[in-house]
């Protein structure tokens, strides 16, 4: 949903109010305060190594071990951050035979001063190593990734989750992606 605010008098606003341009200096800190924190905050039972496919100097594909913030890492941001998280929506799609085959959440991640974010995702089964899961499991990996997500957009932290990562491409499978014609 878009919002807009009709402004009375077009000439009197400023595109870009000067005093809402962050100074670099305190952009840095504010960065560097948060690099502090996950070292201080965060242990190794928080990170998850997944090795991935990266393009070298030379323009060819290698294997790459990186470490993704799993869903312990980003509780324990929300707390320090005190981000509070609601589910907006949610959608499961069952088969047949009532096994839920993908489930999608909506998540809005919200600071005390009124900034607030929502986020989506979802989960399905067929995703590798989903097939034989439980339901329970599909449906509670959507909504760890659609959270996860939202906090990390919230506090700026620009990362991919763990739980994200495990996804594999299933965008051409997805119910709730093909209905989606924005």
């Amino acid at each position: 949903m878009v919002k807009a605010e009709l402004i009375e008098n077009p000439q009197e606003t400023e595109i870009v109010k000067v005093d809402t341009v962050p100074d670099v200096d305190v952009a840095i800190e504010q960065w560097d305060a948060y690099q502090r924190l996950c070292k201080g905050l965060l242990n190794d039972n928080d990170y998850q190594e997944i090795i991935v496919k990266e393009k070298d100097e030379n323009g060819n594909y290698v294997k790459v071990k990186r470490h993704f913030k799993k869903k312990s890492a980003w509780q324990k941001l929300s707390r320090a951050f005190n981000v509070d998280t609601e589910i907006v929506d949610r959608d499961i799609e069952r088969t047949k035979m009532g096994r839920v085959r993908e489930a999608y959440y909506c998540v809005r991640a919200s600071l005390p001063n009124g900034r607030s974010v929502e986020s989506d995702a979802l989960c399905s089964r067929s995703e590798k190593g989903k097939d034989k899961v439980s339901d329970h499991t599909i449906m509670s990996t959507a909504k760890t990734r659609a959270t996860n997500r939202a906090i990390a957009e919230l506090i700026g932290a620009g990362e991919v989750s763990a739980e994200e990562m495990s996804a594999e491409k299933i965008a051409g499978q997805s119910k709730f992606l093909k209905e989606d014609n924005s």
